[in-house]
């Protein structure tokens, strides 16, 4: 890897949901300048706005691809590189749109290092077939606490046969537990989605199936992996020995008004 793992990971961010966003049935992309607009028709804001990765990317530019964004009416999210908060502060605010936290941009320099070892508590990890994509959903959707009919949509078979996706399911005595995708583009594999409902947590599920999906994607030429981390994730990520190369400020769209 490159000696910016930082700025490579933001260009393989925004590589990464052009493709992802194009594969979803009402998905669409819009990039300028070092930013890329996504919505995915998610009612998610995480999951529609604007990703900035390059300073190029001024003022302006980044506006128009919010006003693109906020105009569909789903609530979506601002996210950029730190060094580019600052000249975006006047869109943030004119639109009042709120803070919402960082988002860590983690990667993992050395992916062949990884030791995945045995699968634990008898877990079974199996790659899906696209036609299998509501597997994934129901489990991703537990996991993340969010309603089923969202992850039917967002992870339709469309996204599990996009070119260089992989998508797993981890079952224990035949049972559903844990669920994770990766995607090779090139030189990298991205992780997303990796998921386990609260009553099968800190068992092992999430590390496993997050391994066995990089393990994939350098078999398949990757050789570094990626993946922006929720809260509850983050040890998960550290213990495979992902290392945070940059944390993304992010702001939400406002809430609309009631009734």
């Amino acid at each position: 890897m490159a000696s910016d793992p930082a700025e490579l990971a933001g260009q393989a961010l925004l590589a990464s949901w052009q493709q992802l966003a194009e594969a979803i049935t009402d998905g669409w992309t819009r990039s300028d300048s070092g930013a890329v607009a996504m919505v995915t028709g998610a009612p998610i804001p995480t999951l529609n706005g604007v990703w900035v990765a390059s300073t190029e990317a001024g003022a302006d530019v980044v506006g128009d691809l919010l006003d693109q964004v906020a105009a569909t009416g789903l609530p979506h999210c601002l996210q950029c590189r730190p060094h580019a908060a600052e000249s975006l502060g006047g869109q943030v605010a004119a639109r009042g749109m709120e803070p919402e936290g960082s988002v860590p941009l983690m990667v993992l320099e050395e992916p062949r290092e990884l030791a995945a070892g045995a699968a634990p508590g008898g877990l079974s990890i199996r790659e899906l077939e696209p036609s299998e994509a509501s597997a994934h959903a129901r489990v991703a959707a537990a996991g993340f606490e969010a309603p089923v009919e969202i992850f039917l949509e967002l992870m339709a078979p469309s996204v599990l046969g996009t070119p260089g996706g992989r998508c797993y399911l981890g079952e224990v005595d035949g049972e559903p537990v844990t669920t994770g995708f990766g995607l090779t583009l090139g030189s990298f594999v991205g992780i997303f989605n990796v998921a386990t409902p609260a009553a099968q947590r800190g068992l092992g599920y999430g590390t496993a199936v997050t391994a066995r999906a990089v393990a994939d994607g350098v078999a398949a030429g990757a050789d570094w992996a990626w993946l922006q981390s929720s809260p509850a994730g983050y040890n998960v990520y550290e213990r495979l020995g992902f290392r945070t190369a940059e944390t993304w400020p992010c702001w939400l769209s406002a809430a609309a008004p009631p009734g």
